[in-house]
């Protein structure tokens, strides 16, 4: 049995925290967990980061000394799932985000990333060992489909940036918005499953990756998601369908195409979901990791567990 050191912000964003999800996974696999909230625990890492484990594990860690990092005894891999921009486009949020990865991301054994177009930039900070590590997957506990009716024409459920705002005001001009504030994983199914089109909208002008997708695909709900940077993890009008970035008239056309024509909608949607579970759950998602992971290289001589 493996024993994995989950370190990310599990308390602090807890129920809802992409670490909760990871930790289920893993559970499911039988693994042995350790975890450890590192913004909680900040006084305390250099105990914490030390107890035995075949992998430490972390999610963003935007602050743990590189020192400590390089410490730890064991394996240790960095999972970053946010978007810092490519060799071609960045904006001031990627930069910031790139300047934390910069501080500690070349101390980690391992780093993924969510994002397919940007590995180069974590070569470019020095890191070796850099993967690709898709954030979408599905909570197959949680992100279920259910026997509800559909509610609500058109819904979004985010964080409302000024882009996004500026998209959400155009179409109510033809549509009404369900935008909820929803945080718990639960409620967030059940207000998707009520959906008959569920948006994703990048939060920046920079094309992402949101977790979003794979919640929405998990509920068994039509996504109408604007362009994403890798082409290769669904296939467009098949298991969701895609909007050119930032064109809203396009968006509009898609919407009162897919409220009118409900069977081919529906049908995407079941091809979806089916999909997603089968090739993007959050156990797959952790299998992929810890096949890359050599664990016989235990550092400093560490007794293996």
């Amino acid at each position: 049995m493996l024993t994995i050191h989950l370190v990310g912000a599990q308390k602090t964003n807890y129920p809802w925290g992409f670490e909760n999800h990871l930790i289920s996974a893993l559970e499911e696999m039988d693994c042995n967990i350790l975890s450890t909230d590192f913004r909680q625990e900040r006084h305390n890492l250099q105990r914490l980061l030390q107890q035995k484990a075949d992998l430490v594990l972390v999610c963003k860690g935007e602050f743990i000394p590189p020192e400590l990092i390089q410490s730890i005894p064991y394996p240790t891999a960095l999972w970053y799932c946010e978007q810092i921009g490519n060799d071609t486009a960045v904006d001031y949020i990627a930069l910031v985000r790139r300047k934390e990865l910069e501080y500690n991301a070349t101390a980690f054994d391992y780093v993924f990333s969510h994002d397919k177009t940007n590995l180069q930039v974590y070569k470019n900070i020095g890191c070796v060992n850099v993967h690709w590590l898709p954030c979408i997957a599905v909570n197959t506990k949680i992100h279920k489909k259910l026997e509800v009716s559909k509610k609500y024409d058109v819904t979004f459920i985010g964080n409302q940036t000024p882009r996004r705002k500026n998209i959400l005001v155009a179409l109510e001009k033809y549509f009404k918005v369900f935008t909820p504030n929803i945080w718990d994983s639960k409620e967030l199914n059940e207000a998707f499953n009520e959906s008959k089109i569920i948006l994703n909208i990048h939060l920046s002008d920079l094309l992402n990756i949101e977790t979003r997708i794979g919640e929405v695909l998990g509920s068994g709900s039509f996504l109408l998601t604007e362009e994403l940077p890798c082409k290769d993890l669904f296939i467009d009008g098949e298991h969701l369908v895609q909007w050119h970035q930032g064109d809203v008239e396009y968006l509009i056309k898609k919407i009162h195409y897919y409220l009118i024509h409900e069977d081919e909608r529906e049908g995407i949607a079941g091809k979806g979901h089916h999909f997603a579970i089968e090739h993007h759950s959050f156990e797959e998602r952790m299998r992929q990791l810890l096949a890359t992971i050599d664990f016989s290289k235990n550092k400093c001589g560490a007794e293996r567990l």
